[in-house]
């Protein structure tokens, strides 16, 4: 048991999994008055850095049960945290208790245990924190009073008050209060997110912590601020990346990058996908990088203009050169870049590279889009189209070729604002029509940005987000020469179309998949 003969000093615990500066913030406490009281692995590692402390059970007079589920839980250790002023002070001294002044904890990584590749549902439980969040709280809760500490990057600063007005400023205790409510709240959001898919497929409650990652330069105008925050849950979808260079990045770019990522995902063989204002506006599959890049940039090099160009494989300098010197570009995101673009991109300080990460999980259930104050949850749309799936309808069969063009087509469509249209050949877009009220004008855009182009529909499929309800894009279909078509079905008008496709001695398959996109 501690003697009262030390209450002279100052107390802090220090139960840590993240131990990053840990040792060196222990013995400038120490060298401040203070006493370090610290519980299993933190104490094990504090001892090896030959930093005086004391358990957390020799405090306590209680050892740890349950296989260390219980340690500080115990009226020694949050007596000395809540107590708030002279009066409780004074009482828990008559109790043999000691006042603890300062509170450095960040909780057992549960949100690393689950996305590890091995991860268990049991290594999951035995990763929920009790009484490091307890301590987070009750500290927060007696700010007044007690320091509490969450985030290693806030021990220099800690340190600095200490040593210059022996504690810390009344405000300091007030944000690291809010930090570790923000930390335990995410922190629960995380488990319940975790608990909820084995429970039900839409919860009545969600909750949902956001972190904050960086400012952005603007919003979707210049007038409006923005900022962007990452989800704590593993269940959301997944759009990670690391900015190598350039300027900070805005709302759009974001956005749009976000939907070319997703959408060059897709494809197995090397991709590019080019973006403007959230659609497609040139996508091709090849047997490089840099052939993707050249096929999918002429199917339209006007809209490509400012853009935001994604690749499924790492970019080389030669790449990086083409684009650099084809055309202006806001963001190009990739799995990596070689050694040479870093180099390269110092001549253009404004483009942002951008890398991916890694899908961490496969298996993300939902997607989000927020209202005003309501919040719309649906499953992700991420049903991938097979050969075994496609339902032929016509008397002409599609050629080989022509079915992957259809399934190459479908992949595009998904991500082009409806209503949608989209020419193919040889796994190469040629036009695409986005975003109109009526199908129609989408293929008349379609087409006519193919033509500006100069480049053929003759042979193309066409690919139809949604079903056809009437038959004029049929029969443009037919004037303009395409050759096959690829859409959901599902009109009341199918039977009709389909003899209108044969009349026009093309082929049409149906998906018996709608991918609609607002």
């Amino acid at each position: 048991m501690v003697s009262r003969r030390h209450n002279s000093k100052k107390l802090a615990i220090i139960s840590v999994s993240d131990k990053t500066g840990i040792d060196n913030f222990a013995k400038k406490l120490i060298d401040n008055n203070y006493r370090i009281l610290s519980t299993g692995g933190t104490a094990d590692f504090l001892t090896s850095k030959r930093i005086n402390n004391i358990s957390i059970a020799d405090f306590t007079d209680f050892d740890e049960i349950l296989e260390g589920r219980v340690k500080t839980l115990h009226p020694k250790i949050h007596a000395g945290i809540l107590a708030k002023n002279q009066k409780l002070l004074d009482e828990i001294k008559n109790s043999s208790y000691m006042a603890i002044d300062l509170v450095v904890v960040n909780l057992y990584p549960f949100e690393k245990t689950i996305n590890k590749k091995n991860s268990t549902f049991n290594m999951a439980i035995e990763n929920i924190d009790i009484g490091g969040p307890t301590m987070l709280r009750a500290a927060a809760k007696n700010h007044q009073r007690v320091t509490v500490i969450t985030d290693p990057n806030d021990y220099e600063k800690i340190l600095e008050e200490i040593n210059r007005h022996g504690k810390t400023k009344p405000k300091t205790r007030l944000d690291m209060a809010i930090k570790a409510f923000e930390k335990t709240a995410r922190y629960d959001s995380i488990i319940c997110d975790y608990l909820s898919p084995n429970n039900k497929k839409f919860p009545e409650k969600i909750n949902i912590t956001m972190e904050k990652l960086n400012d952005l330069r603007y919003g979707e105008n210049p007038h409006q601020e923005a900022a962007l925050y990452d989800i704590a849950a593993p269940i959301y979808d997944n759009f990670n990346f690391e900015q190598l260079s350039g300027k900070d990045l805005s709302f759009n770019n974001i956005v749009d990058t976000e939907s070319a990522l997703a959408c060059v995902r897709q494809f197995d063989k090397p991709a590019c996908v080019i973006v403007k204002h959230a659609n497609p506006c040139g996508v091709s599959e090849s047997t490089d990088s840099l052939s993707a890049y050249n096929r999918a940039y002429k199917t339209d090099p006007i809209s490509a203009f400012g853009g935001i160009i994604a690749f499924n494989k790492i970019v080389d300098a030669k790449v990086l050169k083409k684009i650099l010197s084809q055309q202006f570009v806001e963001v190009i995101i990739a799995p990596g870049f070689k050694n040479l673009c870093l180099n390269l991109i110092k001549k253009k300080p404004n483009i942002r590279l951008l890398k991916s990460s890694k899908v961490k999980n496969d298996k993300v259930s939902y997607e989000l889009k927020s209202l005003g104050n309501k919040l719309l949850l649906q499953n992700k749309d991420d049903i991938k189209l097979k050969n075994s799936d496609l339902r032929f309808v016509t008397k002409k069969r599609p050629t080989k070729n022509q079915i992957e063009d259809l399934i190459f087509a479908f992949k595009v469509a998904r991500y082009v604002k409806s209503n949608a249209i989209v020419f193919v050949k040889n796994k190469k877009t040629l036009g695409i029509g986005a975003g109109q009220m009526s199908r129609i004008d989408s293929t008349k855009i379609a087409q006519m940005k193919a033509k500006r182009h100069k480049l053929s529909l003759k042979g193309s499929v066409m690919a139809s987000e949604a079903f056809f309800p009437f038959k004029d894009n049929v029969d443009l279909a037919k004037k303009i020469g395409v050759s096959s078509i690829i859409q959901p079905g599902g009109s009341i008008k199918d039977t009709e179309i389909i003899k209108i496709v044969d009349k026009h001695k093309m082929s049409m398959v149906f998906s018996g998949i709608r991918v609609f996109k607002h």
